[in-house]
């Protein structure tokens, strides 16, 4: 039911300032922990083989110590003197009888098996400081001032007596949230040689007392030296350190930073998503040879026209066709097998713009025009030139001069018998639009092709894989 009239427009109002001024918690991880926690550990070594457990339980009921304690995490690491030459990995439910189920997941390598086990039906009762599995006889265990033990079974000589200090939680929920960075928050490296990145982190707690207890997980890239300073990822704030860049352009992009709060059995995360973004147009990255820009866009599709290898350098400012500060790319035969030049695209504007025909074999032949900018440049360039490169290698490579002029009576860099299959004429240098005012010297029917191959590429197409600033992800 919808009201309209004044008195219920004035209801809405008056609900949207009680909504507005209700306070906003900022703190994006909120729990409750339990009221007692333990975690028992204990080792022992049986003919040469170290048997390794912990136990992780928290009271769900009952008075003090006493009362239902549920079992959160079994943990078994049993490690031999030998390796077991066997690649394990199981995934089980054990039925352990009395209702009772648990499970477990284990792995090994080399000597070493890890099997863990959780069960959201496995209990210890504790009555008059005596510890047992619920639902059985034995008491395996015992609470001693504030410290719990428990052996599984009593007899087995490689199960070792798991001890632990039993932990007071809070009694009012635990916050926990990320003030740096931001989420979905850009950081670039530095300018200079070696570049280096930082990362400032900062974590807020409540209660308050918790907050240098935060851990942190910090994003790594291969071949980048990352350095924390007191060498522990731990505390309410951190700087962390990246020097060098690393050698893949994969490695920058999307980081994620968490942090941590373990109170006993209790935890509480938080985690925020960063970019990592390099300096286009330096030169400081692994090989400082050519700008950065050309270094990395080069390891991704953007430089494999059509999906094909092709060998692509820098022509920077002075190559051939380079020196002209409009022309982005070039393919020259006798430079090399499926070589293609890249120029310095910084001549082309702050975000390398190229504006180029969007052309048809079709009528009306010319639908516009468009203007790419960063990795689309690049991309659509590298593709035009490979076009020149496909046509040079089926027609004209290993011929002599006068047969390519004999096959090639317009001189538009395509055979004449194959014109016809494309819609061209062999007997015009420019089939369409040769009286256009800004298209009437394009260049000759294989340019014409070379340009149709640039509206292939999508705008935005490898926008994932340019991680420049400025770039299309950094604009």
């Amino acid at each position: 039911m919808h009201i309209r009239d004044e008195k219920g427009y004035a209801v809405k109002y008056f609900m949207i300032v009680i909504l507005l001024l209700m306070p906003v918690s900022t703190f994006g991880a909120r729990v409750q922990c339990p009221r007692y926690s333990v975690a028992m550990e204990g080792t022992t070594v049986y003919m040469g083989v170290s048997y390794k457990e912990r136990l992780e339980t928290h009271k769900v009921g009952g008075a003090g110590h006493n009362g239902r304690w549920k079992i959160d995490l079994f943990e078994q690491i049993i490690t031999y003197p030998w390796d077991l030459g066997i690649a394990l990995a199981t995934n089980d439910v054990h039925d352990l009888g009395n209702g009772i189920k648990m499970h477990s997941t284990c792995t090994s390598a080399g000597n070493v098996v890890h099997c863990r086990s959780v069960s959201d039906t496995m209990f210890l009762e504790v009555i008059n400081n005596k510890v047992r599995m619920e639902r059985t006889v034995p008491w395996h265990g015992q609470v001693t001032g504030s410290t719990m033990t428990w052996k599984f079974h009593l007899e087995s000589p490689t199960e070792p007596v798991l001890s632990g200090v039993i932990t007071e939680g809070p009694r009012d929920p635990v916050e926990l949230t990320i003030i740096t960075p931001a989420d979905r928050s850009r950081y670039v490296y530095s300018s200079q040689k070696p570049p280096t990145l930082e990362l400032k982190l900062e974590a807020r707690t409540q209660p308050e007392q918790y907050a240098d207890s935060v851990e942190w997980t910090i994003p790594e890239m291969e071949g980048v030296t990352r350095k924390i300073p007191r060498g522990t990822a731990k505390g309410r704030s951190l700087d962390v350190t990246y020097e060098k860049m690393p050698e893949d352009n994969s490695q920058f992009g999307w980081k994620k930073v968490t942090a941590t709060l373990r109170i006993g059995a209790c935890t509480a995360t938080e985690t925020r998503e960063v970019r990592i973004f390099y300096p286009r147009d330096l030169s400081n990255n692994p090989e400082g040879q050519y700008p950065n820009w050309f270094y990395y866009w080069k390891q991704t599709p953007a430089a494999r026209p059509r999906g094909q290898p092709v060998n692509i350098e820098y022509g920077g400012n002075t190559y051939n066709l380079c020196v002209h500060p409009t022309v982005p790319a070039q393919y020259t035969p006798g430079a090399g097998h499926a070589t293609i030049h890249v120029c310095n695209l910084t001549r082309l504007g702050s975000q390398f713009q190229n504006r180029f025909p969007v052309l048809s074999l079709q009528p009306p032949y010319h639908l516009g025009w468009e203007t790419s900018r960063n990795i689309d440049t690049f991309a659509k360039c590298v593709v035009h030139e490979f076009v020149h490169w496909q046509c040079y290698h089926n027609f004209r490579y290993g011929k002599s001069l006068p047969a390519i002029q004999a096959a090639d009576s317009d001189g538009d860099g395509l055979p004449d018998t194959v014109e016809p299959g494309y819609g061209f004429n062999p007997n015009a240098f420019q089939t369409h639009m040769a009286t256009h005012p800004e298209l009437h010297n394009i260049g000759g029917d294989e340019e014409w092709l070379a340009y149709m191959s640039m509206s292939e590429i999508p705008m935005g197409k490898y926008n994932e894989y340019d991680w420049a600033r400025p770039g299309n992800q950094w604009p």
